[in-house]
């Protein structure tokens, strides 16, 4: 028997909640999808592991290989996008913010230490993500674990607008929570 499972997108904290509640087991809206804009304007869109959310502060964070294209593009333009689906529920979770890749080595060491072993392996690789292989080639050979904590990028992202819609029932709500000073704003929009 299925629990059932909703969130009321008019309720910030609710919104929060499925966020960090993706951070602590698997949930949907732990994959998500990251968009950023190529030096030349272009955008540019690719998942993304949600590893850690700071409701309080308005943060979400991931982490990357500090060689990859977004993480040159988010040092180039800190704009960045973010959507989350769940299809269960069916509510899309749209977040607008400004990224910073972290370069606190006690902070990036902290959250590397959290890492299983299989996600550090990710980064134990020579080769720049994206590069071909040659036919035959294995991108199996590690390097250390050093050489793969340098690799390692750490991504916040500091959210100014979230828009929520719930497309489950035959009316569709959306609601779009804009950051204050002190709070978040909502307003009701049209679907």
């Amino acid at each position: 028997m299925s629990v059932e499972r909703s969130i009321d997108v008019g309720d910030i904290s609710e919104v929060w909640a499925s966020l960090v509640a993706a951070t602590t087991g698997r949930t949907p809206f732990t994959l998500g999808y990251l968009g950023t804009v190529a030096s030349g304007g272009e955008p540019r869109v690719r998942a993304v592991i949600l590893r850690a959310v700071d409701e309080r502060r308005g943060i979400v964070a991931f982490a990357t290989d500090s060689r990859t294209a977004k993480v040159g593009e988010l040092a180039e333009n800190a704009r960045a996008a973010l959507t989350f689906y769940d299809p269960e529920l069916d509510v899309q979770l749209r977040l607008d913010g400004r990224a910073e890749i972290v370069t606190d080595s006690a902070v990036r060491r902290e959250v590397w230490e959290g890492l299983g072993s299989g996600s550090k392996r990710l980064y134990d690789k020579p080769e720049v993500p994206g590069t071909r292989l040659a036919d035959g080639a294995s991108d199996a050979r590690g390097t250390g674990d050093e050489a793969a904590f340098e690799r390692f990028a750490w991504v916040r992202v500091t959210v100014d607008a979230i828009d929520a819609v719930d497309l489950s029932g035959a009316e569709h709500i959306r609601c779009r929570h804009t950051r204050g000073v002190d709070s978040w704003a909502c307003d009701r929009l049209v679907p």
